[in-house]
């Protein structure tokens, strides 16, 4: 009752005023990057980064409007998703609302299901300030039928609304609440089929704590002037930093849930620089939650350059736990090596530092390269040492290729990636800082010790129907357990558990586990802002040091409305 009364008092607030130019991020999960990718790649807009994001919504206007003075140069398919977009963001492209519709108005209840109008429940602007009130509601099943899990299934119900509202033109408001219900399947059922979706297994009333109703938001309050030379965030979201094409090293939106964070950036031309200080959720090695867990990134990127053809990053992130907030890592303008060796205490190696490099290219029209390269630990002194003092150095590296109209295929695109991270890469000897947030990984969904040969094909067969596939091939030297699951031979396997055993840093050493994944998913939007999904996964484990084969099939039907 709370929290609806809250919602009602700020709804109110934000109704009488409403703004031209919108501050607001754009999740992660739109489909709108994919388009600003494709247009990127093939030369249609300058200066767009896929990986620094998400982006505000005033950002995308400006590159949508790029894209329609060059729509002659575009196929036919992508003239669809731009006029799409150019319903959806009209507000943010021309300060109009001739394509939108309002549930609370004469005609809104007879436009419930009209496809040529973006709809809101309700909406109001001025020259001073823009409001949008929507409602969201989502449908889902997950099954399974796997040899080590059984046959768990649930069928979800989610309900929420969402608030978003620009200020003056430089202060962005949003807010996305949902609460969720287990309409079907027990509690052992949530608990075997959550880490399909690092929301869910995030959540622990879902997991854990046998409730069969569950919630989540995200929600933040963003300050950018109409220039969008700096930009302040206080808030919750997700975020993406990295160049990788199926997946990336550095951070991920992927494997991990949201967090809470308060970000700066700042773009000057060519270059981008962004800094945040996170709050994160760990667990010390008894399993009992950290008073504090926090995550510092700094990123700094260049380019594209070189007429849009060349661009690299440098990433720094550090982790540190159970100690009140850090003021020498509040500071944005800092080298966080340097700051951890001068604020530990004498003789102590607590908290975890990363360093990072990627790079990405773009040759040709339709084709981009990218490469990057993570440093867990670098000891200059055994950098040649084949011995366990080689445990001092702990790289993971990932290569990769993007193509569009791949084959000569218009509207087909296909990407290939190879990553390797080393044993021990994102744990740390101590469990607090582990590179995780509620024990996920915050980078690679990949394991430590382990390599991957990802490929993915995905074609639109217009801007409302599409389709993916995509193939794991994966090799992983795991832990070795007792009956017990107690670890009797640590090989640098797991995130979680980083203290070393000893044994030099060998790549594939301990229990060797082939996989081979294969993940395809449909999408359509048969009405404007109703989607359905179906995804179905399946996974081979080969378990070669036993002889022993295990098979899961997962399926998917997610149907959602965006209102």
């Amino acid at each position: 009752m709370k929290r609806i009364f809250y919602f009602f008092f700020i709804a109110a607030l934000l109704y009488t005023s409403s703004a031209f130019a919108q501050v607001e991020l754009i999740p992660l999960t739109h489909p709108v990057y994919d388009f600003l990718d494709r247009m990127f790649i093939n030369k249609i807009i300058d200066n767009y980064s896929s990986s620094m994001v998400p982006v505000s919504r005033r950002e995308v206007g400006k590159y949508l409007d790029q894209i329609n003075s060059k729509r002659k140069k575009i196929s036919s398919t992508d003239r669809k998703f731009l006029d799409d977009y150019m319903v959806e963001f009209e507000y943010d492209m021309f300060g109009t609302l001739k394509k939108s519709s309002e549930f609370f108005s004469k005609k809104g209840v007879g436009e419930l299901f009209f496809d040529k109008k973006q709809k809101y429940l309700l909406y109001s602007t001025d020259s001073n300030v823009s409001f949008f009130w929507d409602a969201i509601g989502e449908l889902r099943y997950i099954g399974m039928d796997s040899d080590s899990l059984g046959k768990p299934h649930v069928l979800l119900g989610k309900l929420g609304t969402r608030i978003r509202a620009t200020l003056f033109k430089s202060v962005g408001v949003y807010l996305r609440i949902s609460n969720g219900a287990r309409l079907s399947g027990d509690q052992t059922d949530a608990g075997k089929t959550a880490f399909v979706d690092p929301v869910l297994a995030s959540t622990r009333k879902y997991v854990s704590e046998g409730s069969k109703t569950f919630d989540s938001f995200e929600g933040y309050l963003r300050y950018a002037p109409p220039s969008d030379w700096i930009g302040l965030t206080v808030g919750r979201e997700s975020l993406r930093f990295g160049t990788g094409f199926i997946d990336n090293l550095f951070l991920s939106n992927l494997n991990s849930a949201p967090f809470d964070f308060i970000k700066l950036d700042i773009k000057y031309k060519k270059i981008k620089y962004s800094f945040f200080h996170n709050s994160i959720v760990g667990n010390d090695s008894n399993g009992a939650q950290l008073t504090s867990k926090y995550l510092v990134y700094h990123r700094l990127e260049i380019g594209p350059l070189f007429n849009n053809t060349f661009k690299i990053a440098f990433n720094e992130m550090l982790v540190y736990s159970n100690v009140p907030i850090n003021f020498a890592f509040i500071n944005p303008i800092s080298f966080l090596t340097s700051a951890d060796l001068n604020t530990e205490l004498p003789g102590k190696n607590s908290n975890n530092a990363l360093l990072g490099i990627d790079m990405q290219l773009y040759p040709v029209k339709n084709l981009s390269i990218q490469g990057s390269l993570l440093v867990d630990d670098l000891n200059f002194d055994t950098i040649s040492d084949t011995g366990k003092s080689s445990n001092d150095n702990k790289f993971a590296f990932q290569a990769g290729l993007g193509w569009q109209n791949a084959f000569t295929v218009p509207n087909l695109s296909f990407a290939y990636e190879y990553t390797r991270i080393d044993p021990y890469v994102y744990s740390h000897r101590e469990i607090n800082n582990s590179y995780s947030h509620w024990g996920l990984p915050l980078g690679h969904s990949l394991n430590p010790n382990s390599d991957e040969h990802a490929f993915k094909l995905a074609y639109n067969f217009g801007s409302r129907l599409n389709v993916a596939v995509i193939y794991k091939r994966q090799r992983s030297g795991m832990n070795e357990t007792d009956s017990l699951g107690n670890v009797i031979l640590n090989v640098g396997a797991d995130i979680l558990n980083g203290h070393e055993s000893g044994l030099k840093n060998e790549f594939l050493n301990g229990l060797r586990v082939d996989r081979n994944i294969v993940q395809a998913e449909l999408t359509w939007q048969p009405i404007r802002q109703y989607f359905l999904t179906v995804r179905y996964t399946m996974r081979g484990f080969d378990y070669t040091t036993q002889s022993r084969i295990l098979d899961e099939n997962i399926f998917q039907g997610i149907f959602r409305i965006d209102y």
